[in-house]
């Protein structure tokens, strides 16, 4: 039995099997929260698929389960190259 992110990504792929196309649906729910992060990265690595807004922006989905997100200063300036 597969769990986690491995059984939405596995029960997605099954959708474009022998040259099939069509449209994944899956649907989350709140005690899915611990998998948005994973599940948006998994959905951004993708060259076909498109992430939802919902999940881009949902909280839960900003950073890995278990991590403690920095919170930057209002007076910080961050310089990216």
């Amino acid at each position: 039995m597969l769990s986690g992110i491995f059984a939405y990504t596995h029960r997605i792929g099954r959708t474009g099997r022998a040259g099939k196309t069509g449209i994944a649906v899956t649907f989350l729910t709140k005690e899915d929260s611990g998998l948005f992060y994973e599940l948006k990265q998994v959905i951004m690595e993708s060259p076909v698929s498109q992430c939802p807004n919902e999940l881009l922006t949902h909280p839960d989905a900003q950073h890995k389960p278990g991590s403690v997100p920095q919170k930057r200063r209002k007076d910080e300036t961050l310089f990216v190259n």
